[in-house]
């Protein structure tokens, strides 16, 4: 998704040195609340964001650092990831923000580019959202990107719900 565009965003792709302003999510305990990070880990820090970089390396995917057009300031993290999801491998909508940028609709913004890229690509018939029960921001900003609760499953030992948009909803 590099160089995708919406009105107020531009995706790129991460690079190491993105570790010095995404550390704000790693410190910030209402962020990380829903993942295995340790508060404060720079550790956690630059391995969320090789994570994405190994992504790329093995199948293209990786979450994007986003960055707001008009400013050029860094809002969180956000693409499409290729996630195994009860054995099936699955086109994910990811997404995180970091604290400061909650509540200004960068997370649906980005989300909805994401959907759009994998239709106009077809990349997959569906895509999915793997969200803990308790994110209720997180499954709103499913629902407005069109998805719709499908079921719970466990993923890398932790459950979660799975948010499901199909491409051709009579398809589903």
């Amino acid at each position: 998704m590099e160089g995708v565009t919406t009105e107020r965003l531009r995706f790129r792709r991460p690079v190491p040195a993105d570790a010095d302003w995404w550390m704000a999510y790693i410190n910030d305990a209402r962020s990380i609340r829903f993942m295995p990070f340790t508060l404060g880990s720079r550790d956690d820090c630059v391995g969320f964001i090789q994570r994405s970089l190994d992504r790329i390396a093995k199948d293209g995917s990786c979450l994007n650092a986003i960055i707001e057009r008009s400013s050029g300031r860094p809002v969180g993290m956000i693409g499409l990831l290729t996630q195994d999801v009860d054995g099936v491998a699955e086109l994910e909508v990811g997404y995180h923000l970091l604290p400061s940028e909650h509540g200004k609709g960068y997370a649906t913004e980005a989300a909805q580019a994401c959907k759009g890229f994998a239709w106009q690509h077809g990349l997959a018939p569906s895509v999915i959202s793997l969200i803990d029960a308790g994110n209720l921001a997180s499954q709103a900003v499913a629902k407005r990107n069109g998805m719709a609760y499908e079921k719970h499953t466990v993923h890398r030992g932790t459950p979660a719900l799975v948010f499901r948009a199909w491409k051709d909803p009579e398809g589903a």
